[in-house]
């Protein structure tokens, strides 16, 4: 028999949920940075990937607009893809949808105010960021560490939990 607390259903009823969006040439440093959240968020919310979502059977779509933040990494790969509209397919899957990210983030004002955008590479002019996007939501981590101790990742993780936990 499985016993549970009253403080367990409530941890288990009202866990959030973080998106992590990224292009394939991303995946190393953007894994590296969910990990080191999800490290510190611990059972207040569960981040996810575009593979994450697959595993499980899900729609990007519905993942997407149900998540309480989204993190996009900005990247010349991810830009391209979501300027021309175009969906990244590894392994017969698709990883990255440039179309259904500019759609969603243009049209849904709801869904923009719980995006963060995150570069680990220089920003240039042709980087993808929406209009009347917040540039308190924009973090640049070139050449940074993803470690204990980084105050740009404290920063990060305030602003996110700001978003999931709606204290914005």
């Amino acid at each position: 028999m499985l016993l549970f607390s009253h403080r367990n259903l409530f941890a288990i009823r009202e866990m959030k949920c973080g998106l992590f969006l990224y292009a394939e040439s991303d995946s190393t440093k953007a894994e590296q940075l969910k990990d080191h959240l999800q490290g510190k968020l611990q059972w207040m919310a569960d981040l996810k990937n575009v593979r994450d979502i697959l595993a499980e059977d899900q729609k990007l779509k519905v993942e997407l607009l149900r998540s309480d933040c989204v993190v996009l990494i900005g990247s010349p790969q991810a830009s391209s893809l979501i300027h021309d509209k175009r969906t990244e397919i590894e392994d017969g899957f698709e990883t990255f949808d440039g179309k259904l990210i500019h759609k969603e983030f243009t049209e849904n004002k709801d869904l923009l105010k719980r995006l963060i955008i995150v570069f680990f590479t220089k920003r240039t002019k042709n980087d993808w960021i929406p209009a009347d996007f917040d540039e308190r939501r924009i973090f640049d981590l070139e050449g940074e560490k993803i470690r204990e101790g980084n105050p740009i990742l404290d920063h990060l993780l305030y602003r996110m939990k700001q978003i999931v936990f709606r204290d914005e």
